[in-house]
């Protein structure tokens, strides 16, 4: 978190007596070490070996980041190192040195070093690995320089490289090389990193518990002792059990809880709304959605109003652009689709023949909701959608796997340069994205940007891809996603949910 340093200042301050009440320093709200945080999970997570795992959901990432680490990470919309200690562009931008912590280790004691990068990278990038890399798609190779130095060539110069590495993706998880070779099945069950906590065991459907590292890097962290993290994927069961104590934090994606946990004093909820969004993949290699007109009669259905006033009840708000009001790269010009009952029912005129298709959605309470929203949406434009309801844990596969023809999915917040998203969601340099659709113009454009110094100009193409996307209609993108969680307020420093996860590496207890 951008402010844990000052924090840490004032805590060490406080413990030696030297701040008076003058200062009006709250010495009492310093960081506590110990204590066991129990987390509720809206999902069963995906397992852990990148490779077998292909994505991982929110639900994964949280645990993930808990247990490995990345080069760098985001702080609001600051870079700061973590693994990584600096980064360098070379003159000719065809490549950047890393310089890697030193004295790091895996909780198997194994190092982690050059060789480890390298190797992490070289495992990834292997052709049979079957990991959708959009997001290095540039990387031509990772290289050993020195003992705690490593470059990354690229294809081209790549305005975007730090901000990719700053992703907390699995590309960038580093997990124990040793380890993932020696058993990598047992890799995905019991990741081995280099986090501030060490992973225990996971109980299927159940449970993960985690504890803290003792012989992590910055002897500071972690303050808190255990970590559990717990399937409960009834909203209900899952809020209910913070009211109750037994549960600390919890993501909540139902509005009438956040409303609810806002009224009462013993609770606290954590807000955040960055650029991401509610979304549902249309598959352009299947018919209906092969033809765009289809796919923009959906997007003109979709009546975002509707579902924000009686679904989220107010607790957040409609999309007017692809990468929202709060990035520094929100295009406000952009002519963006939107909800036009008119235009929905003359583009269904326009196909001449029967519109129907197959909608994937969760199978839960809010799943099952907005299922029903958008299958009432399109038929009042004259489509006709047929529910197929799968597990939450397994969406990310059927998307993965193109058994869909529109499935739910969700648009990621993006902090640092765009096109690091951009390339995962709407380009084709590491194959076909999610939704199938022809990449040829969002590639060509990218690799401009990527080529390009400035930023002003960077962003002007940026504005252009997220412009094809409406146009195209390649996904529909209606409704902004505000992440909420609800906790205890003994639960402290808890950083801004990007991306919907909830990290734990400074979380303190105020027993």
């Amino acid at each position: 978190m951008k402010h844990s340093a000052p924090v840490s200042r004032i805590a060490a301050l406080c413990a030696a007596g030297l701040l008076g009440t003058a200062l009006l320093v709250p010495c009492a709200h310093a960081q506590k070490k110990g204590g066991t945080l129990t987390l509720g999970m809206e999902a069963e997570f995906s397992g852990f070996n990148a490779a077998k795992a292909k994505i991982f959901n929110q639900n994964t990432s949280a645990p993930a980041s808990s247990v490995m680490e990345t080069l760098f990470v985001f702080e609001g919309k600051q870079i700061v190192p973590r693994l990584g200690l600096s980064f360098a562009e070379a003159p000719d931008r065809l490549s950047a040195t890393v310089k890697l912590r030193p004295k790091v280790r895996f909780h198997d004691g194994t190092p982690f070093d050059a060789d480890a990068v390298v190797a992490h990278y070289a495992w990834l990038m292997a052709p049979e690995s079957g990991i959708n890399l959009s997001i290095i798609a540039p990387v031509k190779t990772v290289e050993k320089v020195d003992d705690l130095t490593v470059r990354f060539v690229l294809k081209q110069p790549w305005s975007a490289l730090q901000s990719a590495l700053a992703s907390e993706n699995l590309v960038n998880f580093f997990g124990s090389p040793a380890a993932i070779k020696a058993d990598p099945e047992g890799f995905h069950r019991k990741p081995v990193g280099t986090g501030p906590f060490v992973f225990k065991e996971w109980q299927a459907g159940d449970r993960i518990v985690m504890e803290r590292n003792p012989d992590y890097w910055d002897p500071k962290l972690p303050y808190l002792d255990r970590l559990v993290y717990r399937v409960l994927p009834d909203g209900n069961t899952r809020y209910q059990s913070i009211k109750s104590g037994q549960v600390d934090i919890g993501r909540m994606d139902t509005a009438n809880h956040v409303l609810d946990a806002k009224k009462d004093p013993q609770l606290k909820v954590h807000e955040y709304q960055g650029s991401g969004a509610i979304s549902w993949n249309f598959n352009a290699s299947k018919e209906p959605f092969n033809d765009q007109r289809v796919r923009a009669a959906v997007v003109h259905a979709f009546n975002s109003k509707a579902m924000l006033d009686t679904f989220f009840l107010g607790t957040t708000v409609a999309t007017t652009d692809l990468l929202g009001s709060n990035s520094e790269w929100h295009c406000p010009k952009l002519n963006w689709r939107g909800y036009d009952l008119a235009k929905a029912r003359a583009l269904v005129a326009s196909v001449g023949k029967p519109i129907k298709f197959q909608l994937v959605s969760t199978n839960t309470p809010a799943g099952r909701r907005q299922a029903g929203m958008v299958q009432q949406f399109v038929k009042e434009a004259g489509m006709e959608a047929e529910i197929r309801l799968v597990e939450q844990s397994q969406n990310v596969r059927v998307g993965l796997s193109g058994d869909y023809q529109m499935d739910v999915w969700r648009f990621s917040d993006i902090v640092g340069e765009p096109d690091v998203a951009l390339a995962y969601y709407f380009g084709g340099e590491n194959g076909a994205p999610v939704s199938r659709h022809d990449t040829a113009k969002v590639d060509a454009i990218l690799a401009k940007a990527r080529a390009e110094t400035d930023k002003g100009k960077r962003k002007a193409m940026y504005c252009e891809v997220a412009q094809i996307v409406s146009d195209e209609a390649f996904q529909l993108i209606p409704i902004r996603v505000t992440y909420y969680a609800v906790a205890s307020p003994k639960v402290r420093d808890v950083p801004p949910m990007l991306n919907s996860v909830i990290r734990t590496r400074a979380i303190w207890l105020d027993r």
